[in-house]
């Protein structure tokens, strides 16, 4: 028996723990033989018994709808069984509710579409879920948004079965229809789960919250209460739904949905702002706090940042390099930050153009033109301010191309168009031709490998493809979005992609175990920048007339929004300098600025 179980799991290779449910863990895995990602749900023998996983298992096999999660296989391993699942990449929707961003009535109205279209196919066959509640209902990531999918059937019943006590009481108390405290159930108590997540997307908070026994008592006696911002035609759906007796709710899951569609077509929410758009972060005008912090005119425009330590960073513009020595005075007036030198660029390497991006890697300074990259191996050693033969040159080419550098500086790769170079500082290098995608970025994530985005220009889906620093593909993941943009974050296999095509939607994906989150945002990422406590966006913001305005967004390590800042000008470049120094350069009208901001004093959500 263990032979046969051991060969059975061995068919799949297990990614990571992508969550943990009621009764054991769910796993990110991979079928070794066709490479496609499942979910593998554990059940421990002695917390599920074998009749509640032949009720689970008849339910899943017997369901089979594009918004109800697909399962295809039983697994036995020692003392647990596994259901082998859908893979939905997005998480829960709670997950997406935790997120403290800007869903847009409509986009709610499309989850709670999808869910109740789920229900109409499940209640057709006579099956209640009896456990609706946005940790059930898992999300895929499409180019349209997201699709929601029902799970998790464990406490099901069928509509026939005749309720014992004890057993079709259980259940979510936030989400249970009052007659469920009572042990009875019906097609309505699912609908009536679906009124409080509708609520719950629109208002930001369940109707109803405290202990068990609150809850109980709110959900049998207590009215319904609606800020006076949701529309009324929304509050007569959800009140509907919620009604305390089943017959005076929703016949069907359809009848709700068809009433939503028929709201949503003839009426405009595009100003309605829901809850989980409601709970705006602290918006500053950066003019403001400007005074507060370290500043410094330059006479020409930065292209790029980057510190190779805390006590200096450079700026870069197309022809010159600027050096500027920290630390800074300590006081709350203007301290200046000190030019050092500055390197006229174009007198010492006479065949290149323009400086491209510069970058520090390892206390290395490495600057990119348009046809070669070079390393400064100088700064970290003696700080030298002589401009002779201190800049190695890494590679050459005659056509433009894309790069990246490994983050301890021993290898670096290159693309154009459907090419991949991998070199070694000092070794081989590895060549990978790609035939039928253009790769629209790389990204050393680690020290031993590199993610590569590929697309195909006819479809809006793209490719991550890992890849080892000695050229071996590694595996796959099919992205069901184009991006054209990407960089390497603090957090382990994480990186940060920006849409291609739609530049408000920014991405966390998570390389192994694979997780893909949407962040949508207001406003165009152009400026994508990643620090030890989270991600600085630079964003277009609303303009005035005649004046071009920045809007600076910061993030947590997980795609929280923690700040704003509204910056005159334009944002041309960023480099966290350490952990609570920020530097950026910023164009205006009246000429071309550095900044070192200091995040303490803005006062921010972050523990430093």
């Amino acid at each position: 028996m263990n032979e046969k179980s051991t060969s059975q799991l061995s068919k799949y290779r297990i990614l990571g723990l992508v969550g943990r449910g009621q009764f054991g863990k769910v796993l990110c895995a991979r079928i070794r033989e066709t490479g496609k990602l499942v979910a593998l749900k554990e059940l421990e023998n002695k917390r599920f018994p074998t009749s509640k996983l032949l009720r689970e298992l008849r339910f899943l096999l017997t369901l089979r709808h594009e918004n109800i999660v697909a399962c295809s296989s039983l697994v036995h391993h020692q003392n647990y069984r596994y259901l082998v699942m859908e893979y939905c990449e997005g998480g829960t929707l709670r997950d997406l509710m935790n997120y403290n961003g800007a869903l847009s009535v409509r986009q709610c109205f499309d989850l709670v579409n999808d869910i109740l279209l789920g229900l109409e196919h499940a209640h057709a066959a006579s099956v209640i879920h009896c456990d609706i509640k946005p940790e059930n209902i898992l999300l895929k990531i499409t180019n349209q948004g997201w699709q929601a999918k029902i799970s998790d059937f464990g406490i099901s019943r069928l509509s026939q079965e005749i309720p014992t006590e004890g057993t079709s009481n259980t259940g979510s108390p936030g989400y249970m229809a009052p007659e469920r405290f009572y042990g009875q159930f019906s097609v309505s108590s699912d609908i009536y789960a679906v009124g409080i997540i509708l609520y719950e997307l629109l208002v930001g908070k369940r109707p109803f919250t405290g202990m068990p026994m609150d809850l109980m008592n709110a959900h049998i006696n207590q009215r319904i209460v609606f800020p006076d911002t949701l529309p009324r035609s929304l509050q007569a759906i959800i009140t509907r739904a919620l009604e305390k007796l089943p017959q005076r709710r929703y016949a069907t899951a359809e009848e709700m949905r068809l009433d939503l569609l028929a709201t949503i077509r003839t009426e405009d929410f595009s100003d309605t702002q829901t809850g989980l758009s409601a709970e705006f972060c602290t918006t500053i005008l950066f003019a403001k706090k400007a005074p507060h912090f370290d500043q410094k005119d330059l006479p020409e425009k930065v292209i790029g940042l980057a510190a190779t330590d805390r006590s200096q960073f450079y700026s870069a513009s197309r022809q010159h390099l600027y050096r500027h020595s920290l630390p800074f005075v300590q006081k709350s007036s203007i301290a200046g930050v000190e030019q050092e030198f500055q390197q006229e660029f174009q007198r010492e390497f006479q065949q290149e153009f323009e400086i491209k991006a510069i970058a520090a890697v390892q206390n290395t300074l490495v600057v990119v033109t348009n046809h070669a990259i070079y390393q400064d191996n100088h700064i970290q050693n003696n700080h030298r301010q002589d401009n002779q033969g201190k800049y190695k040159l890494l590679y050459r080419s005659g056509r433009s191309f894309e790069w990246v550098i490994s983050p301890h500086a021993d290898w670096f790769a290159i693309s154009t168009g459907k090419q991949l170079e991998i070199h070694m500082l000092y070794g081989r290098s590895m060549r990978l031709e790609f035939t039928s995608r253009e790769l629209s970025c790389i990204i050393a994530f680690d020290r031993h490998h590199l993610v590569a985005i590929a697309n195909k220009p006819e479809t809006n889906e793209s490719r991550a493809i890992v890849i080892s620093r000695r050229g071996n593909i590694m595996y796959r993941l099919a992205l069901p979005i184009p991006i054209d943009y990407g960089i390497a974050t603090f957090t382990s296999d994480r990186v940060l992609l920006r849409e291609a095509g739609n530049h408000k939607n920014i991405y966390l994906l998570d390389l192994q175990p694979y997780r893909l989150a949407r962040i949508p945002l207001e406003y165009e990422v152009f400026i994508m920048v990643a620090t030890s406590w989270g991600y600085a966006i630079a964003a277009k913001y609303n303009a005035k007339q005649n004046e071009l305005q920045t809007i600076l967004i910061l993030l947590d390590l997980s795609g929280h929004n923690i700040n704003n800042l509204i910056i005159d000008g334009e944002v041309t470049a960023i480099a966290p300098i350490d952990v609570s120094l920020l530097a950026i350069a910023i164009s205006e009208i009246s000429g071309h600025k550095i900044y070192a901001i200091n995040l303490k004093k803005l006062e921010i959500d972050l523990v430093f």
